[in-house]
């Protein structure tokens, strides 16, 4: 009777050991990050970044019309002004923008970044 109670008490802690093996391994989901499309007014223009005000929103979760963000310019950032390729440094406050992108959260603090900007008017 005890032979039985050590060998079944093995074979449980080895399943056991081995389920949480594969579990461990198992590739975990990543999450997407969250994405935005907004038309903007431009308050202010500093190096790689664009302060605006929300007019509509298109896109994003919390976001909400005549909210002011701090969008930042990635390297992938991507800047048109009609129909050609342009800068954020082109850009001037008083403009008219589309922008869509991408919020990174660290903690309670969210980041945008621009994924594109088409300056409207």
């Amino acid at each position: 009777m005890k032979r039985v109670s050590i060998l079944v008490t093995s074979a449980v802690i080895m399943l056991a050991v081995a389920a949480l093996a594969t579990a461990a391994t198992a590739p975990t989901p990543t999450t997407q990050p969250a994405v935005f499309a907004i038309q903007a007014k431009v308050l202010q223009v500093g190096p790689g970044w664009v302060q605006v005000q929300v007019v509509k929103v298109q896109r994003g979760s919390g976001l909400r019309a005549n909210a002011k963000l701090r969008i930042h310019e990635t390297a992938k950032t991507k800047v048109m002004r009609t129909g050609k390729a342009s800068s954020v440094k082109d850009l001037k406050a008083g403009e008219m923008v589309q922008i869509s992108g991408s919020i990174a959260r660290s903690g309670k603090t969210l980041t945008y970044q621009a994924g594109s900007v088409t300056i409207i008017r």
